[in-house]
């Protein structure tokens, strides 16, 4: 009875390696387990002994050998009748018994691992159920390169060595360093052995409470949900609080732990929740329970700092927006602005929150963290942070495409440069005061501006970092540049000092414009869509998943002002300020070349008329932009100087 029940499990196996053949073969993809192939002799190699690996991290085989005995699932594919067969249900007799005694031996590379020896321990295994398997593991150390997945890979190794934790792993580069981060560590030394058994203890009581309530199986989902509920929650409640509680935490926080961070599943919207409502309006009178602010009981609108308002070019502009609702609002709307400092913005959040504010504006990407971690907590509050891309539901985020303006206002730079300089190589220079900061969007939009214009013209970018740092005037004048962009509006660009385009002088600068941000345009829109009930339409209607407002020229939340201007300068910017707000032409239409020479949008062909389909680059392509424009000398700052 015991050889026919190990009979039926062969064949039981069997078939679901049959299945995972016919998928595979549906999807067009290898119906066998991948192999790690020849990397040649100049991989360093580095044992690290016996490890309890998970099984659903074992990615293939080392060599090919014998890979179409198995299916790309490590069930079994040879007949029933074979010497295979009967050696794969001796031992799974065996491991019915007693278990794997044995380690099998694995490679390990770029975080997936291969089998050298016990393949078919791995398959009796994962048939059986188990979620980890003895192993010798051996590392091959992969080539240095500027890849994404290095990146990340260098960036596990760091924590490998600090930690000797192999069971969390990443897919963004920085996501160790955040973990690191909110433990109050770092990747540069060892950390203490209680705290690596504090860390493997919550991942893997959260994994187990994870799988049970969300259904989230792949072992990278689970790692960025437990960076994320580590983020909202601290570590140690995973094993001091009760698991009705940790369970608790985990539903509340549910969409944000589900939520990837890939740019496809962020909405990027360019009009207000009122101006959608205004489309449906039908529905809107299913909403009828809208909240009534009046003098007596106002709507609470809250501005979290986190610099002086006195010393930082954006505090004070997002200040301004702040009065600017003050005006444009009756005495139903009170707000308050909240001053803190980048190292107590959760205290400074919370005084927002205990003084009952409904509205909670942050206007800063660092305030992220702290302002999801009091969405989820306060999921009666509206919270919105100032930053663009973030893929959090419990969040809106905001910001303005003030790479319309910039593109604007490489055309006047470059417009300017020809009068000034007719002869000899023309160069602008393009100030960035903070690398953590730049815009790579509102970089391109200007080169590309100024291209259009004199597609000679260089644009010279240059790394000031500090608020009043005024030393490459000299370089730039030695270079023969005498133009310069100053558009930073970080908080390390003093608020006494105005962004903008200039010309260089010997004595003093020469203001020609700038581009630059109206907020209170967009504040009065949100708290009008609040009082109107357009916000609870849009909550229920469409917008429960990353909703991010990306207001343009167009709403007026960005524009430019400029100073003596001749009527054609005045008539050229014009006609491409008409043509951005009309939906038209844009900064990044049509085809766009990068340093590198790679063609980033082309068009369809070459012919001696002037095609009008000048296609739009994608609204994510713009948001995520990682390279920069041909006619830019430069390089973007590195991880490490952000």
């Amino acid at each position: 009875m015991e050889c026919l029940s190990v009979r039926e499990d062969y064949k039981a196996a069997k078939k679901l390696a049959e299945a995972a053949v016919s998928a595979a073969q549906k999807n067009g993809v290898s119906p066998y387990l991948p192999v790690l192939e020849d990397l040649g002799n100049s991989l360093k190699e580095v044992r690290l002994g016996l490890m309890e690996l998970p099984l659903s991290r074992i990615t293939g085989n080392k060599e090919q050998g014998r890979n179409n005995a198995f299916a790309n699932n490590f069930m079994p594919l040879l007949e029933e009748g074979s010497e295979f067969a009967v050696k794969w249900s001796n031992l799974y007799d065996s491991f019915l018994e007693e278990g794997i005694r044995d380690a099998i031996k694995v490679y390990e590379y770029m975080n997936r691992y291969y089998v050298q020896e016990g393949n078919k321990r791995v398959s009796v295994s994962m048939y059986g159920g188990m979620e980890f398997i003895l192993a010798d593991v051996i590392r091959i150390i992969p080539e240095k390169s500027e890849s994404k997945e290095y990146k990340v890979y260098s960036e596990y190794l760091d924590f490998y060595d600090c930690t000797g934790n192999y069971y969390i792993i990443f897919s963004e580069p920085g996501e160790y360093s955040r973990l690191a981060g909110l433990l109050g560590l770092s990747l540069d030394r060892e950390w203490p052995e209680e705290v690596c058994a504090d860390l493997k203890c919550a991942y893997f009581s959260f994994c187990r409470k994870c799988r049970s309530e969300l259904k989230i199986a792949d072992y990278k989902a689970l790692s960025e949900a437990f960076l994320m509920y580590v983020s909202i929650f601290p570590m140690k409640t995973l094993f001091r609080d009760t698991e009705e509680q940790v369970i608790k935490n985990i539903r509340s926080a549910s969409k944000e732990l589900l939520a990837g961070s890939k740019s496809s599943e962020i909405s990027f919207l360019e009009a207000a929740p009122e101006a959608q409502s205004q489309k449906t309006s039908v529905f809107s009178k299913l909403f009828s329970g809208t909240k009534k602010y009046t003098s007596s009981s106002p709507l609470r609108v809250a501005f979290v700092y986190d610099a002086d308002i006195e010393q930082s070019r954006w505090i004070d502009s997002h200040e301004a927006g702040r009065l600017y609702v003050d005006e444009m609002t009756g005495s139903n709307v009170v707000t308050r602005c909240y001053l803190g400092t980048e190292k107590n913005i959760e205290e400074t959040v919370g005084k927002a929150v205990a003084d009952k504010n409904e509205i909670i504006f942050t206007v800063s990407d660092r305030m992220m963290p702290d302002t999801l971690k009091a969405a989820v907590q306060n999921p009666g509050i509206k919270f919105l942070n100032c930053s663009l891309g973030n893929s959090r539901s419990s969040v809106r985020c905001y910001q303005g495409k003030l790479y319309e303006a910039t593109f604007l206002m490489g055309i006047l730079a470059a417009d300017r440069l020809l009068l000034e300089r007719t002869e000899g190589d023309r160069k602008i220079g393009y100030i960035v005061r903070s690398g953590a900061d730049l815009s790579v969007a509102e970089l391109n939009a200007f080169a590309v501006g100024a291209s259009l214009i004199d597609p000679e013209c260089r644009i010279v970018l240059r790394y000031a970092n500090r608020a009043n740092d005024t030393s490459f005037r000299g370089e730039f004048l030695d270079e023969g540049i005498h133009i310069y962009a100053d558009f930073d509006q970080s908080s390390k660009a003093a608020q006494g000092s105005r962004p903008g385009l200039y010309l260089l002088g010997r004595d003093k600068d020469i203001y020609l414009g700038s581009p630059y941000y109206s907020w209170g345009k967009y504040y009065v829109q949100i708290v009008q869509s609040v009082l109107s009930g357009a916000w609870d339409v849009g909550e229920k209607m469409k917008y429960n998943n990353s909703a991010n407002y990306w207001f343009g020229l167009s709403t007026g939340v960005v524009d430019i002002r400029t100073k003596n201007l001749g009527y054609q300068t005045s008539k050229l910017l014009a006609f491409f300020k008409d043509s951005i707000v009309n939906g038209g032409f844009g900064p990044f239409s049509g085809e766009l070349h990068s340093q590198s020479g790679a063609v980033i949008h082309e068009t369809s062909g070459r012919s001696s008329a002037v095609s009008l389909d000048q296609v739009n680059l994608e609204m994510s392509s713009i948001a995520f932009m990682d390279w920069l424009n041909e006619n830019i000398d430069g390089e973007l700052p590195s991880r490490e100087s952000k």
